[in-house]
Order: C-alpha cells, then structure tokens, then sequence
C-alpha cells in the first residue's frame, strides 16, 4: 500500500542489509533529491505507535532527506511517499533485493544523458547543482561523450573500462584518438591507459617545461599556441601541443636576452642555449678566459674586515640568541644579506678585464629548470688569449744565474739537491702540501689548453669514456656535475704568473678549496660496471658506493632507451619476476618485446597500475650490474691472485674476485 508520511515519523530499520558506506555521497544523493524529489519510494513497515514507520530499504534516501530538513531545504514537516508492508516477514528480503539486483548505469549513457542537458542549454554549473556533483564532474562526462565514435562505442559495449576511456580523454582531438585506438587495439599492452596517454601526447610538452615557463602561457597562447588539458589529472597536468611554436617563441625570446646582456656588458658575443645547461662540446669549441684580480685597496680591505666582523657577529647571534621569527631575527637575517651583497659587489670589482682583448670575450646564456635565464659563470673567447705562465715571466731578474759556467752533470746534481730540500720542507707542512696537491691538480684542469710548466709529476687528468663523444645531458648526475663546475671558484685562475695564481688560489676559504679537490678527484673515476667482461668489474667503486650510501635509483631509473629495449626478452622477465614475483612475470610472458620493454619502463618509472607494494619494488627496482651493492663479498678468498685481482681488476676479475677484499682480509683467510 503507498502512502503519504511525514519523514520526521520515519525511522531506519535494523534489518537494513545495506551496513557501510551508508553515508557515501550523502551530499550528492541530497543535492539530487532537492531538485527533482524523491524518485523511488521508502518500503517502511508500521511500528507500535500510529502513524510512525520503520524504513527497511531507503536508508541513504532518508537519511538524504534528514539531511535537508535539518539545514533548511525542506519544511520540517515534509511528507514523502512509502510503500507499506504490513508485516516484518519479507522486510530484509525486499532490502537485499533493492540493494543486490540494482545495476550501476553504464558509464556511456551517463556521459551522453550530461551532454544531452548542455547541448540543451544548461551549464555544466547548473547541471552539476541539479545532480549533486562538481561541475568537473560533468565536464569530464561531457569529455567523455565527445570522444572518437570507435573509442565511445568501445566503452558503451564494455570493451574498455572507464580508466582506459579517461586517458583517450586527454586529447579533444577525435582523428588522434581513433588513430592510437587502432594502434594499441593490436598491442598486447594497448589497454595500459599509461601507454595510451604516452601515445596521444607524443610531441607536445608540458607546462612545467622549462622552455613552457620562459615563454609563458599567456604569449604562448597569444600567438596561437593550443594547450590541451587533462581533465581526469591534476589540474598541472597541460600539454602544449604546438612544439614548433613553443621552440620559435623561446629562441626568439632568449636570443633577445642574449643581444641584451652583450650590449649591457660589452661582450663580443653572448651565445643562447636552449636548453638548461651548456653541452660540454659547445664549451670545448671555445678557450675558456679568467680575468686577472687587482689588489684591494686599503680603505676597500678595511671595509671587508669591517663586513666580515660584523657578519661574524652576527651569525653567532642567531645561533645562540636569537629566536627565529622574533623581529630581532629577521633584522639580523636581513642586515647579513646586505653585508653578503656588498661583499659581493666588492669582490666583483676586483675583476680587471684588459679593453684590448674585451671585445673578444663572450658567454653563454641558457635556462633554468624554473624557465628563468641563467648566464655562464664562466668567459669565453674564439681564439686563445695569451695568459703568460712562470716561464713567460720570470720573476727572478735575467741574467743573475749563469747556468752556461757550470757543468751539465753539476746542474743535475745541483738541482737534486735543491729539490731534496724543496722537498723535505714541504713534506713538513702538511697543510701547504694539501693546498699545493689541490692547486697542481685544479690548475691543470683550469688551463688545460695552454701548457705551462710546473715541474711536478701530480696529475688528475680526467679519465676516458669507452664511448666516444658520449653526450648524457638528461642524466640528473650530468646535471648535477655541471652545476658544480660551474659553481667552483676560478678567482685565482687571473694571476698572470703559476707563483700569484697559487698565491690566489691558498687565499681561498677551506670550502672553496676542499670543492676544487673533490672536484678534480671525481673527474678521475673510470666508468665500471658489474659485469665479467671488458675489465670492467671494480670491488672498490662498488666500496665507495657503499661508504657514499649512493641510491642509485634515484638518480638513474631503467627506461625503454637506456635498458629495457636494449636486452633480452628473459632479462625483463626476470626484472618483473623480482618485482611482482610469478603472477607479474606471468602476466606478460607472452608479450613482444617492444611492448614488454614499455611495459617495464612504465612500471618502474611509477607509472603501472599495480598493487602499492609492487609500485614500491619498481621504483628501486635497478639491475644489478648498475648497483654498488650488488656484488657479494665471499666468506673467504680462493687464492691469493684473487684477492690480487680485486683492487687491481687486472684480469676483469673472471668470476672470482672478492669485491671489496683488503690484505687485512688475507692475512686472516689465511
């Protein structure tokens, strides 16, 4: 029997089958009651008391309209309509059966009943308060209704699943979605909606892309630029379709940069790069130029004593004083910048640049990750510019020793004796030997170009790479090698003599010093790898490793063109089997190679559809010939010429050498 009862006199029955989620998208369901009411009946069964009911299905439906009457959408004595069973006998039945039999709607005909309304005039905004859901809600419905004919049928008839529909969504160009459609419809890997948003976005470039955020996305779009957007992403997730455009803009725009840090400064030339650092081949094209430093001045000296005493002050305040974020604070972080600034101005104008060789010198200027401009740190010149050494310059007057009146065995046993005490006094100064090791070796990676005698054997030359011309400027690592080099101190490198660019070089801080040190220490590692050929094998990187706490995996992840396309087929199985285990590895045993290789760069760059746990292994998933971890240390050594081949690796160490195995260790073993 239906009838009409008031929603205060309803209550929720205990026999309600329905017990979690009663509360999921109440809002929504309220939204949608309110404005087009109550479209299916309470079942309510009569209590005791006349006129009072208990729902047995409808709980959210009541729980709705609760909702509404407490905030003041409906009246407090609203009535609804209910169908009345008379008895408790079949209450839970008719519960389960609303709930089990209900089928959610197609996800196709939800999309077209969205449009139907908007191509009828309402906004997304009035249809989305009218159902009780965000307005981009609707537009994704909307998106979604408007994708190519084949990718929507697909959808309608339960061939795709949503997830694969949103990411043909990505792109509102129909022609590109039904071409990939095609395409990843005879992939193995084709319903992967990672693979498929990879596909359809091949060529454009993001809007967190350096060369995006040089030009902006106002001049971009003011000049045409077409910018597709995600709606099932964040909302950062735009794609900049018109490359051509994007590249036209920003070289035009740093070239511009260019023509005006040249005139500003004088420079005979200032060279765009668009990229965010300067290739190392481009820089070899050119002579690196290291201006001479003139002398403070004593009134400038004494400033810099007064600033730096100050600074010191300072520093010491906020550490044992100060409260951060009380206003005496922030007034000594602000006075300390100032200080930092007119150190620096000082420092700057100590540079002294000859005006008969300043219109040869120039720069380069390229882009910051952040899209901002960033000049070279260093000067350039086309043609080598004479920066005379000792020997071009000596500065003991010519002539006061007269080598030609004593014998050529006399000079050599001389010059032996002269050097066994040089020798002996520097091996007595341990600091001075340190600072004498780090110049010998940074001033011949400095002026590696132009030879200039120091009589000494050191050497820290930069070691060879097995390939020849070997280019990764992507590589975080690369990056960040580059960052550091250009960040070093080159002060020193002016001095016109090797005796004042050491003088230069010691009045260096220990900091800048220790960078020198570390730096042309790096460049000496030669490539290894774990593996048992080539000679390429070395226990002791992978010690250093080790001793560094390196996570390779963040710095290096395996893709398609570093690794995965470039290996065995059993090789990326076994890569999945140590990720997911069997079930993984089994999911794409019988795939092609170019798709597993996909497959396994997708997941391990985070962006496969798995499990949390398995997501996590594919993030710190590396091969082991790439770990400095990788390499077990054997309970003890099989032969003497093994431990040999350890450090040494002279061998390639074959099979049997103990990685990171000292003499200590021998000594024991044995």
């Amino acid at each position: 029997m239906i009838q009409s009862v008031k929603v205060k006199n309803l209550s929720l029955s205990k026999d309600n089958v329905r017990k979690s989620n009663r509360d999921a998208d109440l809002d929504s369901l309220a939204d949608n009651i309110a404005a087009h009411g109550l479209l299916q009946n309470l079942v309510v069964t009569p209590l005791k008391k006349a006129g009072h009911f208990t729902v047995k299905a409808g709980g959210r439906r009541l729980r709705a309209l609760q909702r509404l009457i407490d905030s003041g959408r409906l009246a407090g004595d609203h009535e609804v309509q209910v169908l009345v069973l008379e008895d408790d006998a079949g209450s839970a039945e008719a519960s389960l059966a609303e709930n089990f039999h209900r089928v959610a709607m197609n996800p196709a005909d939800e999309c077209s009943a969205f449009k139907h309304f908007l191509d009828k005039g309402a906004s997304a905004e009035d249809v989305a308060k009218r159902f009780g859901v965000t307005t981009r809600f609707v537009e994704q419905r909307v998106r979604l209704a408007e994708l190519a004919p084949l990718v929507f049928a697909a959808l309608a008839a339960g061939e795709i699943t949503l997830g694969v529909a949103q990411a043909y969504a990505v792109t509102p160009d129909v022609d590109r979605q039904a071409r990939v459609f095609e395409s990843m419809s005879r992939s193995y890997y084709g319903d992967n909606p990672d693979n498929i948003r990879r596909a359809l976005l091949n060529g454009t470039v993001k809007a967190t892309d350096a060369k995006a955020r040089f030009v902006g996305r106002e001049a971009y779009v003011g000049a045409g630029g077409r910018i597709e957007r995600d709606l099932f992403g964040e909302d950062v997730d735009e794609s900049w379709i018109d490359v051509e455009l994007i590249e036209q803009l920003a070289a035009q725009k740093l070239e511009a940069a260019a023509e005006a840090l040249a005139a500003e400064q004088k420079l005979a030339f200032v060279t765009p790069v668009l990229a965010t650092h300067v290739p190392y081949d481009m820089e070899c094209q050119l002579h690196e130029y290291h201006p001479p430093l003139r002398e403070l001045s004593g009134d400038e000296q004494e400033r810099v004593d007064s600033l730096s005493d100050e600074g010191d002050a300072l520093i010491r305040e906020l550490e044992t004083e100060l409260e951060d974020g009380t206003p005496e604070a922030e007034a000594a972080s602000a006075r300390l910048a100032d200080i930092e600034r007119e150190l620096d101005t000082i420092e700057a104008s100590r540079t002294m640049v000859d005006d008969a060789i300043k219109d040869q010198l120039g720069t380069f200027i390229y882009l910051a990750p952040d899209g901002s401009p960033r000049v070279h740190s260093r000067m350039f010149s086309e043609r080598a510019i004479r920066q005379a050494g000792e020997d071009a310059e000596p500065e003991a007057p010519s002539g006061k020793v007269a080598a030609s009146r004593l014998s050529a065995t006399l000079v050599d046993e001389l010059a032996t004796q002269r050097r066994q005490i040089l020798a002996a006094h520097v091996a007595s100064d341990a600091g001075f030997a340190l600072d004498l090791t780090i110049f010998l070796m940074a001033h011949r990676t400095v002026f590696a170009s132009s030879y200039v005698r120091d009589h000494a054997t050191l050497q820290a030359a930069a070691a060879s790479f097995p390939i020849v011309s070997f280019r990764d400027e992507g590589s975080a690592a690369s990056n960040v090698l580059t960052e550091q080099r250009q960040a070093l101190d080159v002060s020193w490198a002016g001095g016109n003599t090797l005796s004042s660019r050491f003088d230069a070089f010691r009045q260096l801080d220990e900091q800048a010093r220790a960078d020198w040190l570390a730096h042309v220490m790096a460049q000496t590692l030669e490539p290894t790898l774990n593996v048992d050929d080539g000679g390429r094998r070395n226990g002791f990187h992978d010690h250093l490793g080790r001793l560094l706490d390196i996570d390779v995996a963040q710095w290096w992840r395996p893709d398609a063109q570093n690794f995965f396309g470039r290996v065995k087929k059993d090789v990326m199985l076994e890569a999945l089997d140590e990720i997911g285990g069997p079930v993984l590895r089994g999911r794409y045993k019988d795939a092609k190679k170019g798709d597993l290789a996909n497959a396994c760069a997708a997941l391990c760059s985070g962006q496969g559809i798995v499990e949390a746990e398995v997501r996590e292994k594919a993030l710190s998933w590396l091969p082991d010939e790439m770990r400095f971890d990788a390499i077990e240390k054997p309970e003890s050594f099989r032969s003497y010429s093994a431990f040999l081949s350890d450090e040494d690796d002279s061998d390639g160490g074959a099979g049997e050498i103990a990685p990171d195995g000292d003499a200590g260790d021998f000594e024991q073993a044995a």
